[in-house]
């Protein structure tokens, strides 16, 4: 009895909790607008992004959207439209998707196609179209566009986006670290990837995979595609090994199922790390091997709580500081000592010979046999005091 009152007070705490996220989620994407921007103003009451009918918010963890308008003293006018995501590799792929989307091959879109880069002078990442700008910022995607031909011009639209998005938190020009681990990255970056955090996105962005069903998104899972020729690479990263390994005995399983039907298989297919790595359509297994073998998996070790290791870590770090140290002082003070030497030398050198130089122009009277002797008798310094001259007797 008192374990179904306990449930019961689960079960309602939940359903208060839900609205209270979405509430929550939707409150901060309503205060990411300021009430003004140089000389524009916010105008009207907040409405909700207008989505195309066959888009699920779903797909992309989008947890709450707001629309505004701000409006100048000279009658420009530019519309925003505000996207919360869950995460900002949410937004990533919300960025993404729209560089693709319908919307974004029509004529008010100036025809596409877009490729997700860094906007020019905004420093933010984003898609241009003609009077509209499309970026992300943290776990947020913005939509401005501007209204009437003045605001329209990309002077007064970059302005504007520029002033709109130094106002937000976040990191700007974020790119989700899997998509920087496909080989050849900031090529495929530049040319467009398609970048998921559900299964539906991932089936929209890599094709009808039936090996892809296997795959699981819960608790964090992502994924990253893209074409290296006429085959296509995906990489999934789970968030766990153990995610990784489930996920990896599931998709096993399924490969040996759809091979026994006839069905089509991945062309390679194999764990590395918490990676699951796919290669589809390439033209020979070598090709999809070389391929697949470009992925490299690197680990990140985070300590829920206090790290035990972190006094011998502090120890490692400053016993090698300090002997980068000493052997810095010591390299330092056996060059001073070697250029001290090869000065003193030169110099010592130099004098050595002029001296010499200057005793071998003089005329020295010896009775060694030409070798140097004291001159105790004053034998070798002309005495002209001393000497008869020629014709004196």
């Amino acid at each position: 009895m008192l374990a179904k009152k306990l449930l019961r007070v689960i079960l309602l705490a939940s359903l208060f909790a839900l609205p209270s996220a979405y509430a929550s989620a939707q409150a901060g994407a309503n205060r990411l607008f300021p009430e003004k921007i140089d000389d524009l103003r916010l105008v009207g009451k907040p409405t909700k992004v207008t989505f195309l009918p066959n888009f699920n918010p779903d797909d992309f963890a989008i947890t709450g959207t707001d629309a505004r308008a701000y409006v100048g003293a000279a009658g420009e006018k530019f519309g925003v439209g505000v996207i919360k995501t869950r995460s900002s590799s949410a937004a990533y792929s919300l960025l993404g998707y729209f560089t693709h989307s319908p919307a974004a091959s029509s004529p008010a879109w100036g025809g596409g196609p877009w490729r997700v880069g860094t906007v020019e002078g905004i420093g933010v990442l984003g898609i241009t179209a003609r009077g509209r700008i499309l970026f992300i910022k943290g776990d947020t995607l913005v939509d401005v566009e501007g209204v009437g031909e003045k605001a329209r011009s990309e002077e007064a639209l970059r302005a504007f986006v520029k002033q709109f998005a130094d106002a937000m938190p976040g990191e700007p020009g974020f790119v989700p670290v899997l998509a920087l681990h496909l080989p050849e990255w900031d090529k495929k970056l530049r040319e467009g990837v398609g970048y998921a955090v559900t299964l539906p996105v991932l089936r929209q962005e890599a094709g009808a995979r039936p090996a892809l069903d296997a795959l699981s998104f819960d608790g964090g899972t992502e994924a990253v595609t893209a074409k290296y020729g006429d085959a296509r690479l995906v990489v999934v990263e789970f968030p766990t090994p153990q995610h990784a390994f489930d996920a990896d005995a599931a998709v096993t399983r399924r490969i040996e199922e759809l091979r026994a039907a006839g069905q089509p298989v991945p062309s390679s297919y194999k764990r590395e790390g918490n990676y699951s790595v796919f290669v589809f359509d390439a033209p020979d297994a070598a090709a999809a091997e070389k391929l697949a073998s470009g992925v490299k998996y690197e680990k990140d070790v985070r300590w829920l709580g206090r790290n035990p290791h972190a006094e011998e870590t502090a120890v490692r770090a400053y016993t090698t500081k300090m002997g980068g140290v000493i052997l810095t002082t010591l390299i330092t003070t056996g060059l001073a000592i070697l250029v001290c030497l090869t000065v003193g030398g030169v110099i010592g050198g130099a004098i050595f010979l002029s001296r010499r130089a200057r005793h071998a122009a003089q005329e020295i009277y010896s009775d060694a046999g030409g070798m140097l002797r004291l001159n105790i008798e004053d034998v070798n310094t002309p005495q002209t005091t001393r000497i008869l001259g020629r014709g004196d007797d």
